[in-house]
């Protein structure tokens, strides 16, 4: 098994099974028609919360452990989604330009995978698109309620504007916030975080 693997090896849901917030405050509406990527997704708790609302929803994960907890979620709310082992640093690990909106929540990836993480979760979706993401930032480290140990894993808004730069996106609000997280026993209490929402444009880098 894989490192991710042996965290989600138990019953609990250990970031729990409700979306996160962030996400949760930025989709409200009927996805009936849409389709959805999301991105080291884990054990599907924000998966489900789409599938519930209507979209036709894919995740894309390193872990198959929680790709079954994932399904068995979804079921439990009589939703489907569809898991797919995937390890989204690598070139064109998802399909390009197939869907609507794409999502990445607390997906730390080791440094040399972030900028193609980026990548792949801009150029899946089509033009006019939307992608949202929550990332621990650097100042984490100052609260350590949650998220790698490792700073290079964690964010900082000029990095991650970095990156976008690069690809056909525009920058709607990107910020970083302190705010109470409580999802599952992982993520509990003061937290630093980087919520960013964009909309895709222009032409498609690959």
């Amino acid at each position: 098994m894989n490192h991710w693997d042996d965290k989600f090896d138990t019953e609990e849901y250990i970031y729990g099974t409700e979306p996160n917030e962030w996400i949760a405050s930025q989709l409200k509406d009927d996805g009936e028609g849409k389709k959805a990527a999301l991105l080291a997704e884990g054990e599907g708790r924000n998966a489900v919360y789409l599938a519930k609302l209507g979209y036709e929803v894919a995740t894309y994960d390193l872990s198959r452990i929680g790709a079954r907890k994932t399904e068995k979620l979804a079921n439990s709310q009589n939703v489907e989604v569809n898991t797919s082992f995937q390890d989204i640093t690598v070139k064109n690990a998802l399909p390009i330009q197939q869907y609507d909106i794409s999502i990445i929540v607390f997906g730390h990836v080791p440094p040399q995978g972030k900028e193609e993480m980026f990548s792949n979760l801009i150029n899946c979706v089509k033009e006019n698109g939307e992608i949202y993401f929550e990332f621990y930032s650097k100042r984490q480290q100052e609260f350590k309620t949650g998220g790698p140990g490792n700073i290079d894993m964690l964010f900082d808004i000029d990095e991650i504007k970095g990156y976008i730069k690069e690809l056909p996106a525009e920058i709607i609000s990107l910020e970083e916030v302190i705010l109470e997280r409580d999802e599952g026993f992982m993520h509990k209490g003061k937290s630093a975080v980087i919520q960013g929402h964009l909309k895709k444009s222009g032409t498609q880098n690959q």
